[in-house]
């Protein structure tokens, strides 16, 4: 049977939008990109966490890497370096009661603050231990900021604070959040980077 030339017309028409819908399949909502503010108060819930990786430290006078294992917790931290970085293990450990370095074949030293302790054992490479707590999740420490920049995700890409300039590499998907895999920090002559394998938020040391 022959169609009218109207009836074939919209026919056409019907099949042509059929056939562009069915090209194009379902399209998602385009949601807006989580704000900094919402980001900054979504880590403040993370609370204790633990993290295990890689860390490099480069120096002035030397260069040494090595796995590390980090727990930290409002009161204090559990901070474990193993292989070339701190010859051959270190373990150094804060609370309220002090500070307490440990190192392979080397008696246990004790003071007020772990800065003391770190201080001496790494004198030409210095770990900023007191801001690095807040640079390792993707956010800066408490004080001024001289600069920093955003992705399209509102996540650190540069942050310079406190004399040391943070690059962010990498993120990782730590459900609910999103935290740094790779980052590199330099101050003048010491680079240090870190490789971060696995997060564990809400992690308590052992």
């Amino acid at each position: 049977m022959t169609l009218p030339p109207m009836m074939r017309l919209a026919a056409l028409v019907l099949v042509a939008a059929l056939s562009a819908c069915a090209a194009r399949g379902p399209v998602p909502p385009t949601l807006p990109a989580t704000s900094w503010a919402d980001r900054l108060a979504a880590l403040d819930q993370i609370g204790d966490w633990g993290l295990q990786g890689r860390l490099a430290l480069k120096g002035a006078g030397e260069s040494a890497s090595g796995s590390v294992a980090w727990w930290q917790r409002s009161d204090g931290f559990d901070l474990r370096l193993h292989g070339a970085f701190g010859r051959g293990a270190m373990r150094l450990t804060e609370n309220t009661a002090g500070a307490r370095l440990e190192r392979a074949d080397q008696p246990p030293v004790e003071a007020s603050s772990a800065a003391i302790l770190l201080a001496d054992a790494l004198p030409e490479t210095p770990l900023p231990l007191a801001s690095l707590r807040y640079w390792v999740l993707g956010r800066p420490a408490p004080g001024a900021v001289d600069a920093q920049q955003l992705d399209a995700d509102n996540r650190l890409v540069m942050l310079r604070q406190n004399g040391w300039e943070i690059r962010y590499l990498e993120y990782q998907p730590v459900p609910p959040w999103v935290l740094p895999s790779k980052l590199q920090a330099r101050q003048g002559e010491v680079e240090l980077r870190l490789a971060i394998k696995r997060w564990t938020p809400g992690e308590h040391a052992p």
